[in-house]
């Protein structure tokens, strides 16, 4: 719980006072300078608070009330705790207050230092720039405190577990008699009486006894039939019972779950100590609570001597404990040595001094850990817990029994020194001698060793000189290679040049050769030019021609264009004078459509829109037809009415309030066909009554008014038509006007390219008969792309002269001056190359002499490399040690009659030791023991916390078996935790289901979201996975090679570890020799190590199901099983017939299931329907048989319907498999429905895993039938 800035030294420093702190003083002692006097400096810790509203920093001073003897003494040792501001110039003293003794000082928050307080003024003291900067790194302790407050909130879900497990109420029942055993380590209460209920409930629970104001002890058992109760007494009552002093009031006993809730209690205490800081490592509440905590690492990692034999993997881990400074997580797949490195661990830290703490969930767990420590001297071991739950193999190191324990372990070992007495004296004579004997043999060594070092001073002396050597031959070998590189260069770029030249010499010549002279290309050249001029006459001839042919032919187009602009305006002229006369609209478009004039869209629309009143207006006719019918029948309808004196007037003025809904508008069909229905009723009704005339005779009055709606419509459709055809004709005298202008435009524009085109027709006339005497007429016939063509090959060919002339011309011109350039550089060529050669011997001599001196030198190096200073000085050493040795024989063989005397008596007094000698024995054993051993839970006792606040080093085993609370306990305690677990296995056990399966349960139980979302967060990682996955490699392993099992049951688990760093390995160097079962018998071969019996997936095979609906079981397995064991029992017979096993050997068969219920029913067919005297049994559900191996395992997986719903329950959980499969050394027997847990298996996970295992089982030829026969 220490801060981890701890200032060692005493500082000065100022403390000023307020008149609030001045007074709290004053109740101590006379004022500040009395008090800060009555010791010289004081022990304090000093705690950062929240900034004040002033923006200054906060403190809490607390003194302590152990180590200030003095100030302790004065306050009755209650705790001063100081308010104080940090200032500049040292601290001002705010407020001085008392607090009770127990209040925590020491927090891992708060900063220890020694502190003389000077109260003087102007002192001088200030304040020290060390302190101050140690301050403003503290943490605010407040906010860290509501930090973890707020975090470990989440572990309230393991809790509420527990306190739902827990809620027993009291019982009660008086008891008859109470007889102690021979110890007084328990009582039995006989004559008990409680109901069925009760008496199920006892296991476990506290008892009290009228009388005493504490629980006495635990329950241990109880017998209904026989009415006792046998009780584990605790070690304060043994005591009273021993001196006779055990006085209850009156024969009644109290049983309360008093322990659990205890446990509780424990537990939340833990959470409360984390809050407030008191874990032993500072770092821890990081460790917990961040997704990738800051993890210290020791650069340098430790050196070890193992004492154990250690793998790769086990050595690693043991390192990587032993170098961290905070955490190490140690992965232990099954089988792996979780126990050994352990071990390994605990005595390297009592070799380093340090006191170890080994927890785990189970008691189980803690004593396994232990046993391997019993035989290292230098460890010693004490075992807290209570007696009844610890293993054999850890009960001789509880408190009460170390005493008796360490002096049977001196006894023996003053025996075997007694014993040899009489030879000790020749032993230690002999050992002298051999001791000089080695000091002559190391001397004359020394000489040796000597003459060494002398050689190789000498060969470093030599070596240098060789070194220059080497470094002069480099440096010439570097210039040589500079001028080799340079020569080679030039050389090259002689070559290249030379080559080049006669290259282009033989080019010009050949040149020259192969074409015509300069005076001929001159020639041919001057006869091309005349012949492409007369060409191009000819060209330009047939261009003009045509030309003048395409102008005449544009002249008569222009004409037919302007007469055709002309006939257009005179149509418009018409259509303009004529308009007016026009008075339908079917004549102004035939007359438009005769002049060629296009109607625009907007004309079109109104033309269509003008069509479409037409029709309207039209249609007159039917509704003048429709009214006539409306008034006669009307007409008709009135008179029978009125024969029948009904007042019409009423229909006609009631019109629309009658009650009676009609359509609002009508077609002209639709009342055709009413007045025709209306007829039909008139005619064809015999109880036609005048309430349906004049229902009728008012649907005629709507339809009339309707009528007359649509005539006075159809006048404003008249009227409306009329004038859109006067817009229209608007319209088209306006288009006409603006298409008339355009027109006109366009005939000015033909005509003035008529006149520029008959200009072109003169000019191109002209140009005609000017050519024609030009050229020669006869060759007119030629067409124009054979003149074009015979022109292109004439100019190819005169490019080609042009160019050959003018490259004949350059290469006489150059020819001479390159052949002398190519006489000079072949002279220069030969010049390099002899230089080049000359090079090339240096290099060579210099390589020579480089090797021969690396030749030397490496000679020289191997003596160097020896060391014959570090062997002459350890030869020193152990001539000195010798010597020493013998100094120290010499005088144990001259005291050897006193020690003799002195062994004597110790033995003498050992043997004879009494009560009192032996419970000081225990005292001083207890006071120095270095390893510790108890459960998680245990290490939160009162007795304990007294005992060992802290630790050095806190292992917990078994890690993922134990809850973050429980975990919590022994880790507040660790200044260094090492966790070791597998998150590959099942999880911790609440009941029969494991704590995944009840937060599960409890999470589809819980209303509030709240508690849903912090229940989910549980389910989500375990805090060892979680560290596991996230912590950097420096910080954890996995321990990798396995020694439990056979390589082939092994690879059944291998896939659950595939994702780690290391593939999971056998470590056994012969499994089928270390693993051999030895048995041949029907359903298991001596190569066998895995098997599976299938079960067909059909009736009379299924499960069957408890009344209770929870639990399972399945008759066919169990019958299966019977015969399975019935035949490794006759096979065991057989091999010790054979002798391959010892008569008195035993097979351990473990049979488990993932039923509770299956596994009663094994109980019951072991213990009664079979007689099976050559094997021995451990049954148990899996999830219970973690931890533990038996030689064979038979896992019988109950399971086997053909529902639906496909659901395996338990065995969906791959780390449930995991452990079953895990549990057996030398043969693996699964009894169970492949078709069940491969196919009908819900979750597609579930048939992957134990499809996978299936295969595997049938690569190992190991899949039978239930009567044994080799399945393929």
């Amino acid at each position: 719980m220490s801060q981890s800035a701890t200032l060692v030294k005493t500082l000065r420093c100022n403390l000023m006072i307020t008149n609030k702190a001045r007074k709290g003083i004053q109740e101590w002692s006379t004022d500040e300078h009395a008090f800060f006097n009555i010791q010289s400096s004081f022990e304090v810790h000093i705690e950062k608070r929240p900034v004040n509203n002033h923006g200054n920093t906060s403190l809490s001073i607390y003194f302590d009330n152990v180590a200030n003897n003095k100030l302790a003494e004065k306050m009755d040792n209650r705790v001063v705790v100081m308010e104080c501001i940090l200032q500049k110039d040292g601290l001002l003293a705010t407020g001085l207050y008392v607090r009770g003794p127990k209040v925590p000082v020491r927090t891992n928050r708060r900063l220890p230092v020694n502190l003389t307080f000077v109260t003087a003024k102007n002192n001088g003291a200030g304040m020290p720039l060390a302190l101050h900067t140690k301050i403003q790194e503290l943490p605010v302790a407040e906010e860290r405190s509501e930090y973890v407050k707020k975090r470990i909130s989440s572990w309230e879900g393991y809790l509420k577990i527990q306190e739902r497990n827990a809620d027993i109420a009291d019982i009660t029942s008086p008891y008859s008699k109470l007889i102690f055993n021979a110890d007084f380590s328990r009582m039995s209460l006989q004559g008990c009486t409680m109901n069925a209920n009760e008496w199920k409930n006892l296991r476990g629970l506290s008892v009290t006894l009228k009388g005493f104001q504490n629980d006495v002890g635990d329950i241990l058992k109880s017998d209904r039939a026989k009415q006792t109760i046998e009780i584990e007494i605790k070690p304060k009552y043994r005591e009273l019972a021993r001196k006779n002093q055990w006085n209850p009031k009156s024969k009644e006993a109290v049983f309360s779950n008093f322990a659990s809730l205890s446990q509780i209690r424990r537990l939340r205490k833990g959470f409360e100590d984390l809050q407030n800081g008191l874990a032993a490592n500072p770092n821890l509440e990081k460790i917990l609570f961040e997704d990738r905590p800051t993890i210290r690492v020791n650069a340098k990692r430790k050196e070890l001597e193992f004492h154990n034999q250690l793998n790769e993997f086990q050595q690693e881990a043991v390192i990587g404990a032993m170098s961290a400074e905070d955490l190490y997580v140690i992965q232990g797949p099954p089988g792996t040595g979780k126990t050994t490195v352990i071990s390994e661990i605990c005595q390297q830290n009592a070799k380093a001094g340090l006191r170890t703490l080994v927890a785990s969930q189970s008691n189980l767990a803690v004593d396994n850990a232990l046993s391997r420590l019993l035989s290292n001297k230098e460890i010693r071991i004490l075992r807290f817990g209570r007696t009844e739950s610890i293993e054999e193999e850890g009960k001789r190191f509880i408190e009460e029994n170390v005493g008796q324990y360490w002096k049977e372990q001196t006894l023996s070992a003053l025996q075997k020194e007694l014993d040899e007495h009489s030879l000790r004296e020749g032993q230690l004579l002999k050992q002298i001698a051999g001791c000089k004997l080695q000091i002559e043999e190391l001397s004359k060594e020394q000489i040796l060793l000597k003459k060494a070092i002398e050689h190789k001073a000498e060969a470093k002396v030599e070596y240098e000189l060789g070194i220059e050597e080497i470094k002069k031959l480099k440096k010439a070998l570097v210039l040589l290679k500079k001028d080799h590189e340079e020569l080679e260069s030039r050389l090259y770029e002689v070559r290249v040049k030379s080559e080049a030249l006669a290259h282009e010499v033989n080019t010009m010549e050949q040149f020259l050769v192969s074409n015509p002279t300069k005076q001929e290309l001159v020639t041919e050249i001057d006869s091309l030019m005349v012949e492409i001029k007369g060409i191009q006459n000819h060209l330009v001839y047939k261009d003009t021609i045509a030309s003048l042919q395409q102008t005449e032919t544009n002249v008569e187009t222009y004409r037919e264009k302007y007469q055709t602009v002309l006939t257009k305006l005179n149509h418009l002229e018409t259509l303009k004078t004529d308009i007016d006369s026009i008075k339908k609209i079917d004549q102004l478009k035939s007359t438009m459509k005769e002049y060629g004039i296009e109607l625009s869209s907007q004309l079109q629309q109104q033309m269509a829109e003008l069509d479409e009143l037409i029709d309207k207006i039209k249609a007159f006719n039917d509704w003048q037809d429709l009214n006539s019918r409306l008034h006669a029948a009307i007409d008709y309808v009135e008179k029978l009415l009125l024969k029948y004196k009904f007042p019409v007037e009423n229909v006609k003025n009631n019109m629309g309030r009658s009650g009676i809904l009609f359509d609002t508008e009508y077609t002209v069909k639709e009342i055709h066909q009413f007045m025709n229905r209306m007829k039909h009723i008139m005619t064809g009704d015999d109880e036609l009554t005048t309430e349906k005339l004049a229902i009728l005779l008012e649907g005629l009055y709507v339809r009339e008014k309707f009528v007359i709606k649509q005539k006075s419509m159809i006048q404003l459709v008249k009227n409306s038509s009329i004038t859109k055809f006067q817009t229209i004709k608007s319209q088209v005298l306006s288009d006409s006007n603006r298409e008339f202008i355009s027109l006109q435009h366009l005939q000015t524009d033909i005509a003035n390219k008529t006149i520029n085109e008959k200009k072109q027709l003169e000019f191109l006339q002209k140009t005609v008969n000017e050519l024609k005497t030009e050229i020669d007429t006869t060759n007119l016939l030629l067409i124009h792309s054979d003149l074009r063509g015979r022109k292109s090959e004439i100019e190819v060919s005169l490019a080609k002269l042009k160019k050959t002339k003018e490259t004949v011309i350059s290469y006489m011109e150059q020819l001479e001056m390159k052949k002398n350039h190519f006489q000079q550089l072949t002279k220069e060529l030969e010049g390099k190359q002899a230089i080049l050669q000359d090079n090339d011997q240096k290099i060579k001599q210099v390589n020579a002499d480089g090797l021969e001196q690396e030749r030397k030198l490496k000679a020289l190096d191997e003596i160097i490399l020896q060391n014959p200073e570090h062997a002459f000085d350890k030869v020193g050493e152990t001539i000195k040690e010798t010597k020493e040795e013998i100094v120290k024989l010499q005088l144990e063989k001259d005291r050897l009659p006193i020690t003799q005397t002195v062994q004597k008596d110790w033995h003498s007094l050992l043997k004879d030791a009494n009560d009192h000698d032996l419970d000081e024995i225990r005292k001083l054993y207890v006071r120095h023991a270095n390893v510790i051993g108890t459960t998680c839970v245990a290490s939160a006792r009162k007795e304990f916390m007294e005992n060992y606040p802290v630790f050095d080093v806190v292992i917990i085993d078994e890690v993922s078996k134990a809850t973050p609370p429980e975990l919590l306990l022994p880790m507040l305690k660790g200044k260094k935790v090492i966790l070791v677990g597998d998150h590959h296995q099942l999880p911790p056990l609440v009941g029969e289901d494991t704590l995944d399966e009840t937060l599960q349960a409890i999470l589809e139980e819980s209303e509030n979201l709240e508690e849903k979302d912090e229940l989910k967060k549980l389910l989500k990682e375990s805090l060892f996975e979680r560290l596991f996955k996230n912590l950097p490699k420096t910080s954890k392993t996995m321990l990798a090679i396995q020694y439990r099992m056979h390589e082939s049951i092994m690879q059944t688990i291998t896939p659950f570890y595939e994702e780690e760093n290391y593939r999971l390995q056998c470590g056994l160097v012969d499994s089928d020799s270390a693993r051999d079962h030895l048995l041949e018998s029907r359903y298991v071969n001596r190569k066998d190590h895995l098997l599976w019996i299938d079960m067909p997936n059909q009736k009379p095979y299924f499960e069957e199901r408890m009344k209770d609906g929870k639990s399972r079981f399945n008759q066919a397995e169990l019958d299966t099983i019977r015969d399975v064991l019935i035949d490794l029992n006759e096979a065991t017979a057989i091999a010790k017939k054979e002798g391959r096993m010892n008569p008195d050997e035993r097979k351990s068969i473990g049979v488990i299931s993932f039923y509770g219920e299956q596994v009663k029913r094994i109980d019951r067919l072991i213990q009664q329907q079979v007689n099976l005297t050559h094997l021995t049994f451990r049954t148990g559900t899996v999830d219970k048989f973690q931890g533990m191996e038996m030689d064979v395992i038979l896992l019988s997986m109950v399971r086997n319907n053909q529902e639906k719903s496909g659901d395996i329950g338990f065995a969906n959980d791959y780390r449930r498999l995991n452990v079953a499969l895990s549990r057996a050394r030398e043969l693996l027997v699964l009894v169970g429905s492949s078709d069940m847990f491969t196919k009908r298996a819900k979750q597609k996970t579930s048939r992957e895993m134990y499809g996978r295992l299936l295969q595997i089982v049938k690569d190992k030829n190991g899949w039978t039938n239930f009567q044994g026969a080799r399945k393929k």
